[in-house]
């Protein structure tokens, strides 16, 4: 997944701590092989990221991008997988208004050595070094240059995985879509979590 987020401005520190994180410190947790990225979201995913919306698919409204994590692509030792989810205000009858839209974009980042202390190690280090939070979760708003924009950002680590999400409301009525809240992030970042340990720990 070829993102990027470098124009951003982050604004808010850090909010809150998902359970997640807390069992993230502990080095016994290991996902071994590869991880889909669209399996992790459960089926609540739109009633607390989009309400009001329907989904249509990805490439219907050009988006800007959104890096996750700035470790988000494949490398030596790490494998990444990304998904793209796209909801757009309901008119009514399921149809879409394209002028208005929210844009979720997950990320994965596995640390792939065969030694699981060491995987769980450089996860902490990206979490540490890099998004400067190693157990919790940052939002960060008033991301991009484009007017009408708002982006929430939101990470945890567990083992040698590190999972990423973003959300994005574009369009330029991207008022009418109710802001997706601090709940909101915390319960669909616990629930693939959840999604993750359950379906894909070693």
């Amino acid at each position: 997944m070829r993102t990027s987020f470098a124009r951003g401005r982050w604004i808010l520190p850090v909010l809150a701590v998902l359970c997640a994180g807390c069992q993230s410190a502990s080095a016994s947790v290991h996902y071994p092989g590869a991880i889909d990225a669209c399996r992790l979201p459960g089926g609540n995913l739109q009633a607390q990221l989009a309400p009001g919306t329907v989904e249509i698919p990805a490439g219907s409204v050009k988006t800007a991008e959104a890096k996750v994590v700035p470790e988000d692509q494949p490398g030596d030792g790490t494998e990444a997988t990304g998904c793209k989810r796209l909801f757009a205000r309901d008119l009514g009858g399921g149809k879409a208004d394209l002028q208005d839209y929210r844009l979720v974009t997950i990320a994965v980042v596995r640390f792939t050595d065969a030694d699981p202390d060491q995987g769980a190690t450089k996860a902490s280090q990206l979490m540490t070094d890099a998004l400067g939070d190693h157990s919790g979760v940052r939002l960060v708003t008033g991301v991009g240059d484009e007017a009408g924009i708002a982006e929430q950002w939101a990470a945890v680590r567990t083992g040698n995985v590190v999972l990423g999400l973003a959300i994005a409301d574009g369009g330029t009525e991207a008022a009418l879509i109710t802001p997706a809240s601090l709940d909101n992030v915390q319960a669909s970042m616990t629930d693939m979590t959840g999604t993750l340990q359950r379906n894909f720990q070693g």
